[in-house]
């Protein structure tokens, strides 16, 4: 093990700069790497919190070569993100870097590859079935646009293509229930399996979470206890974890599910793809679909009206809330399905009825065990409602579970030994319990959570002379966001982004606040962008915009990386507590309080504390980076929990005197 350990810092030390001219090693990133290492090697756990700028990609890639080139080369590796940004960083660049030091080091290749959830890939047999149908002049030029695009990619990947018509994909894309795998006529040309042979071949895979949870680590039987498994951007994990262990319906995807059967706006769908059926099984077929069409807006309208409209999500107790139409229409089309079954005359007539039937069967038991409400104790019950983008409503009923710890002991902690949990926001003040929680690797009596070790990384940035930490005073307390606080904090925010000319991210808790001050300030030629599209396109419209400001929540917390000068400033009004009443969180904080627990301080302080380190993430990105941050949360300095959000960020210079901030500014401006 000696050996091996010390190789990563002589790979750290000397041989990176062959391969990256602006190396510059970091202590860190060797600590790092030994730690992976000698946990590879003892089949443990490692928690690693790695502030930015400490080069995580390359710490965890190093180690990872060095046991499969040098302990175990059947070893595959799987790299699950969160992000697309860092997954595009991951393969163009880090990995690239590692291939080339495989070939100096051990005159070979380290095979890589990028690989997306099944969905994802085009299915050739959807597609040409699709191609023939009766098109719109707009579905016939995006035919066109997939038909060019298919003579040069080698991935069919949705990745590698815009289409003039997003709608489309749903109709040629790869569902695992339609697929039928050897026995289709386009097996030996289909693009998913043929990335599936070189997923394979390769040494290191990098995934998303989602795909890791919901897919890969089922199918196929890629990887075993014996491989390596990264999670990077961990602090997401349980998000996502929830979503893999949940189960849901909505009212889009039984639309979805009744236009693919019969579609009579487009006139077309499965009824007109089997011809065994006599015309009468069919007309009853289109006359089912068309009820069941009728009562998902029946059920789903009257399921909204019951909801204020106001609220986006909210917990259920009640069973049966409203009167089940739904069942039994779902029920009539199950039975016809089932019937025709029984009619077709090709496995292939067959294989497409019960994929549907099974699709059918389904919905009916999740919105049966919806309806019910019965395992209280163990599941939230809840509904979701959103705007889709074509400004339609979609509305979710879910079932969530509570406790996570037994299915994740059982599906991933218990199966593989060797996992890696890195993340520049993991631990309280060096404490990991709230992380080992939120993921189900530490309940209280497993023996299993003393196997896994934990590390906390310096950061190398110069925080002290570089950050300069504002606290203004006299902001009245913003719990109930009344008009007083409103027009405190806007005030204050059009001071500092005028002071910074822009340059700034403002990071809010909600979109009632947000609106509320971008409609109420009136900034002296700045640019504001405010969050009403895709995160890409806003941030590219910051980005590439003098004088600009972004107003954004949630997804601006995190994954953005903006070095210097472009943002200086990051204002975030108000400490990023969880809002109490969401079912998720509403559910947990009873269960803690009938445990005889402090919810607050075991579980809404905790996830705060994250979060906030998170937002102040977003400012220095480089040594050379520097800026200001404005926390407008008077709380930070008047409530007892306060000095846990300060002890928690980087050590820097904390003022509550504006005259300060000007002085920090114009000497860093000066210093340019």
């Amino acid at each position: 093990m000696k050996k091996l350990t010390e190789n990563i810092e002589k790979i750290f030390q000397i041989q990176l700069k062959q391969f990256i001219p602006d190396f510059e090693p970091r202590p860190q990133q060797v600590v790092m790497g030994k730690k992976i290492l000698e946990c590879f090697l003892t089949n443990k756990k490692i928690i690693i919190e790695a502030p930015t700028g400490v080069g995580k990609s390359l710490a965890y890639l190093v180690p990872i070569l060095i046991y499969i080139k040098e302990v175990n080369p059947t070893t595959k590796c799987l790299i699950s993100t969160y992000t697309k940004t860092l997954q595009q960083q991951l393969i163009k660049k880090d990995l690239l870097v590692l291939d080339s030091l495989s070939q100096h080091l051990y005159k070979e290749n380290i095979k890589f590859m990028y690989f997306f959830g099944s969905e994802n890939y085009i299915c050739l047999n959807r597609f040409f079935e699709f191609k023939n149908e009766f098109l719109s002049v707009e579905e016939v030029i995006t035919i066109s646009e997939i038909e060019e695009w298919l003579k040069t990619t080698s991935t069919g990947s949705l990745e590698e293509i815009i289409l003039s018509n997003p709608e489309i994909w749903q109709e040629i894309n790869r569902q695992v229930d339609l697929c039928k795998r050897r026995y289709c006529k386009f097996y030996e040309s289909c693009l998913y399996y043929k990335n599936l042979k070189q997923l394979k071949k390769a040494d290191i895979i990098v995934v998303n979470h989602h795909l890791f949870f919901s897919n890969l680590i089922y199918s196929d039987k890629i990887f075993t206890k014996d491989h390596l498994i990264v999670f990077d951007e961990a602090h997401n994990l349980e998000e996502v974890i929830l979503q893999w262990l949940g189960i849901e319906i909505s009212n889009t995807q039984l639309k979805y599910l009744c236009n693919q059967i019969y579609n009579p706006q487009r006139n077309r769908g499965l009824i007109f793809q089997l011809k065994s059926l006599s015309e009468s099984l069919k007309e009853n077929i289109k006359t089912a679909t068309l009820e069941l069409i009728a009562s998902i807006g029946q059920f789903f309208s009257e399921l909204n009206s019951k909801i204020p409209q106001d609220i986006k999500e909210i917990r259920i107790f009640t069973p049966h809330i409203v009167e089940d139409c739904l069942s039994k229409s779902l029920k009539e089309l199950l039975n016809l399905l089932l019937s025709a079954k029984n009619y077709a005359k090709t496995e292939d007539e067959y294989f497409r009825i019960n994929a549907y039937a099974k699709r059918t069967s389904n919905f009916i038991s999740i919105l049966n065990s919806w309806l019910e409400c019965k395992d209280l104790e163990n599941n939230i019950y809840w509904i979701e409602k959103e705007e889709t983008k074509r400004k339609k409503l979609k509305i979710t009923l879910k079932i969530t579970p509570l406790e996570i710890a037994k299915s994740m002991q059982e599906k991933i902690f218990s199966v593989y030994e060797k996992i890696v949990f890195t993340s520049a926001t993991l631990s309280i003040n060096n404490d990991y319990t709230f992380f080992k929680k939120s993921i189900g690797l530490l309940p209280e009596n497993s023996s299993n959570s003393t196997q896994t070790e934990t590390i906390t990384l310096s950061s190398p940035f110069d925080f002290k002379n570089n950050v300069i930490l504002f606290l203004p005073e006299n902001i009245p307390n913003p719990k109930d966001e009344n008009e007083e606080y409103k027009h405190s904090i806007a005030q204050i925010i059009e001071n500092l982004i005028n002071l910074t000319k822009g340059n700034t991210f403002v990071l809010f808790t909600s979109f009632e606040l947000m609106h509320w001050v971008y409609k109420n300030i009136h900034p002296r030629n700045l640019n504001i962008f405010i969050q009403n599209e895709t995160k890409y396109k806003i941030l590219e419209k910051f980005k590439s915009t003098e004088n600009s400001v972004l107003f954004g929540v949630d997804t601006f917390w995190q994954g953005i990386d903006i070095p210097g000068e472009k943002l200086i400033s990051i204002i975030i009004p108000k400490l990023p507590f969880d809002v109490p009443n969401h079912p998720i969180v509403e559910a947990k904080i009873q269960k803690m309080e009938l445990e005889g627990k402090d919810a607050f301080r075991e579980y809404l302080l905790p996830n705060a504390i994250i979060k906030l380190k998170q937002g102040f993430g977003r400012l220095i990105r480089r040594s050379s980076d520097w800026g200001i941050i404005s926390i407008l949360d008077p709380r930070i300095k008047t409530k007892w929990y306060g000095r846990y959000f300060l002890k928690a960020l980087p050590e820097c210079m904390i003022t509550s005197n504006i005259e300060k901030v000007i002085e920090f500014l114009k000497e860093k401006k000066k210093l340019k």
